[in-house]
């Protein structure tokens, strides 16, 4: 997507796509949030939508972050958000491809 303003234009990095997300992983975004469950699980169920299509991350080039930085406090505050309605899908994901791209979540 091309925007434009004033003299400027930029391509806008693509976004990821969506299907219907099952409400098991908003459970999981949840008791995450609450650290009723570990990173590991977490993580896991995102790999699972990722792999079976449900969550398309657009391509992205992993950095050079190391998986032992851990995941950082902040995702955790959008997961609450997002389980509990208070932020969209596509806000939620695109946290979730800033992981990925910046080499803290590997997807398998």
């Amino acid at each position: 997507e091309v925007v434009k303003g004033g003299n400027t234009s930029f391509t806008a990095p693509p976004t990821a796509t969506i299907t219907e997300i099952p409400q098991w992983i908003k459970n999981n975004a949840e008791w995450w949030a609450d650290d009723q469950i570990d990173d590991e699980s977490f993580v896991s169920g995102i790999q699972y939508l990722i792999n079976q299509g449900i969550m398309k991350i657009p391509p992205t080039t992993a950095g050079s972050a190391s998986s032992s930085d851990g995941i950082p406090d902040w995702i955790k505050g959008n997961a609450g958000w997002w389980a509990a309605g208070q932020i969209d899908d596509n806000t939620f994901v695109s946290g979730i491809q800033w992981l990925i791209t910046n080499g803290i979540m590997k997807i398998s």
